[in-house]
C-alpha cells in the first residue's frame, strides 16, 4: 500500500472531522487530492523517457538523478514546472519536493557520522536507497508547536509541556522512544513516510531533541490531526473552480511514545549534528530549487488570471490597469529569469553541481509579496462584480435562467464563462481555500524577515566594498 497505488487505508492514524478515518477514498478531501498528486507517478509511466533516467540498469524518476551539469538542473526544472502545472503551482509540498534532496543525499551523508549506537550515514544512504527504489512519498516534519517561543524547548519540557517538540523519552538497545508534537505538516496524510528533523536554532540544553529520523505513516503511535478543510464538496467545481477540486491538507502530527528502531535514525542525541543536518545535508539548497519552480509557475498562474479577467471584463483600455498588468508580468519574468540564473552560477559542491542559494534566497524573498501583488490586482478587478456571482445551479432554473444569461452576457464574454471566470478570482482571493495558499507563500520557507537578515549577511559585497575604499581614499588623500 503506498501513494503510488493509491491504497492509503494501511493503518495510519489520521484524524479529521473529529473523527479517526477508516477509509481514506470515502473522504473527498483525500481522495480527489491524491489524484493530483498521483500525477507525479502517472507522468513517469506516460513519459518515461523524459522523466526517469537509467541508474546502473535500475530505471528510476528522474528527479533522483544527483545534478552533476548546468543542463541536470535545467532539466530538473523542467520536470519540477510540469508536475507543479498539474495543480497549477497550488500543492506546495508533492512528492518531488523531498524527492530532489533524496538524490543528493549519498552525497553529503558522511557529515552525519556515526558513534557507538548507529552509524548514521549508512542509514540516511540505506534510506535513501529505499525511497528511491520504491519511488516513495515523504512528507518533512519541522516545524514545532509554538507554545511559548520566548522559552527553550528544555525549559518547556522542565515545565511539563510533553509535545513542544520532538524529544527522546526512552533510550533502548535497538532504539528509541519519542514523544511530541510538530505542527503544519503539509500534504502529511496521503504520505507514505515522515521524515522528522529540526531547524537549526537548538541550544546546548536541547540534547533531547537533537533528532532526525523517517518513520512510515503507519507507525504504531503516529497521529495526524488534519486542520479544518478548505475544499467545497456541496457545489459544483464550476462554483468553486479550485476548492472543490482539491484540499493541500495539512496536520499537526503527534509522536505517542513512537518505537525509531536505530536503523532509522540520521541523528540522534547531537546538537550540532541537528542544527547541521538540513543546510548539511543538502536538503536546504535543492528543495529549495524545486520550491521556487512550483513557486513560480503558481505566480504565472495568478498573473495569467489577472491579464484574463481584466481583458473579459473591458478594463485593458485604462492606462492604469496596463500599468498593473505590466508590472505583474515584470514580476514574473524576475522570478523565472532568478531561477535560471540560480542554475548557471551553480557552484560544485561535495561533487554535486549545486544551485547559487543566495539567488534562491532572493527569490524566495520576492516572490512572496509578488504573489500577493498578484491577489491585490484580482481582487480589484473582480470587485463588485465577484459577490454578485449566483450558485451555477440558477442557471438551469427556468423562471430565471434566460434573464441571466442575458444580464450577465457581454460582447466580451457569455453570462457562464463569466460566471466560472469570477468565481476562479473568489476561489483564489475571498474563500479560505485563498486565503490558506497566501499564508502558506508567505511562511512556508520561513519567517520572511529571518530570510532577508540572512541573505545580506551571506551576500558577497567585496567588489563593493572596494569601490567604496577606492572613493574614500583618494577624497581622504586630495
Amino acid at each position: 500500500m503506498s501513494t503510488k497505488d493509491g491504497n492509503l487505508n494501511d493503518g495510519r492514524a489520521v484524524y479529521y472531522g473529529g473523527k479517526r478515518v477508516t477509509d481514506m477514498a470515502s473522504e473527498p478531501v483525500f481522495s480527489r487530492t491524491l489524484k493530483f498528486v498521483q500525477r507525479y507517478y502517472e507522468l513517469q509511466e506516460e513519459h518515461p523517457e523524459i522523466y526517469r533516467y537509467d541508474d546502473h540498469g535500475v530505471q528510476r524518476s528522474i528527479l533522483f538523478m544527483p545534478t552533476l551539469t548546468v543542463e541536470d538542473l535545467a532539466h530538473k526544472r523542467k520536470i519540477y514546472e510540469q508536475v507543479a502545472r498539474e495543480s497549477y503551482g497550488f500543492l506546495g509540498r508533492t512528492p518531488d519536493f523531498i524527492d530532489t534532496g533524496v538524490a543528493i543525499l549519498d552525497f553529503y551523508a558522511d557529515v552525519l557520522g556515526k558513534d557507538e549506537r548507529a552509524d548514521y550515514a549508512k542509514n540516511a544512504r540505506d534510506w535513501a536507497n529505499r525511497v528511491k527504489n520504491q519511488d516513495l512519498f515523504v512528507s518533512h516534519a519541522i516545524q514545532n508547536p509554538q507554545v511559548d517561543r520566548q522559552k527553550g524547548l528544555a525549559e518547556l519540557l522542565n515545565e511539563g509541556q510533553e509535545f513542544a517538540a520532538v524529544w527522546i523519552k526512552e533510550k533502548r538497545p535497538d532504539g528509541i522512544i519519542v514523544r511530541g508534537a510538530k505542527q503544519v505538516n503539509t500534504l502529511a496524510p496521503l504520505a507514505d513516510e515522515l521524515l522528522v528533523f529540526n531547524l537549526p536554532g537548538l541550544s546546548e540544553a536541547d540534547e533531547k531533541f537533537a533528532l532526525a529520523f523517517s518513520l512510515p505513516l503507519a507507525t504504531e503511535g503516529v497521529k495526524l490531526v488534519c486542520r479544518k478543510p478548505t475544499m467545497k464538496t456541496e457545489f459544483s467545481l464550476k462554483d468553486y473552480p479550485l476548492s472543490g477540486a482539491f484540499d493541500e491538507m495539512d496536520a499537526f502530527v503527534i509522536l505517542d511514545d513512537v518505537f525509531v528502531p536505530n536503523e532509522n535514525l540520521f541523528v540522534c542525541g547531537s546538537v550540532e549534528k541537528s542544527n547541521a543536518f538540513f543546510p548539511a545535508s543538502g536538503f536546504f539548497v535543492h528543495t529549495a530549487h524545486q520550491d521556487e519552480v512550483r513557486g513560480f509557475v503558481k505566480l504565472e498562474f495568478v498573473t495569467g488570471l489577472a491579464v484574463r479577467l481584466a481583458e473579459k471584463l473591458g478594463l485593458t483600455g485604462f492606462l492604469r490597469v496596463q500599468e498593473m498588468l505590466g508590472g505583474l508580468t515584470v514580476n514574473l519574468e524576475m522570478i523565472k529569469s532568478s531561477i535560471i540564473a540560480s542554475e548557471v552560477t551553480a557552484h560544485m559542491e561535495n561533487g554535486v553541481l549545486t544551485p547559487n542559494m543566495q539567488v534562491l534566497l532572493a527569490v524566495r524573498a520576492s516572490l512572496t509579496h509578488y504573489y500577493d501583488e498578484a491577489l491585490r490586482v484580482i481582487a480589484e478587478f473582480a470587485s463588485g462584480s465577484v459577490v454578485g456571482v449566483p450558485d451555477f445551479r440558477e442557471f438551469e432554473n427556468t423562471d430565471i435562467a434566460e434573464i441571466l444569461k442575458t444580464s450577465m452576457t457581454s460582447p466580451l464574454i457569455d453570462a457562464q464563462d463569466r460566471a466560472l471566470l469570477l468565481n476562479l478570482a473568489w476561489d483564489i482571493t475571498g474563500e479560505s481555500f485563498g486565503q490558506r495558499q497566501r499564508t502558506y507563500e508567505f511562511l512556508h520557507g520561513g519567517n520572511p524577515m529571518w530570510i532577508k537578515n540572512m541573505h545580506w549577511l551571506t551576500e558577497d559585497l567585496q567588489a563593493a566594498n572596494q569601490m567604496l575604499d577606492k572613493v574614500l581614499e583618494n577624497a581622504k588623500a586630495e
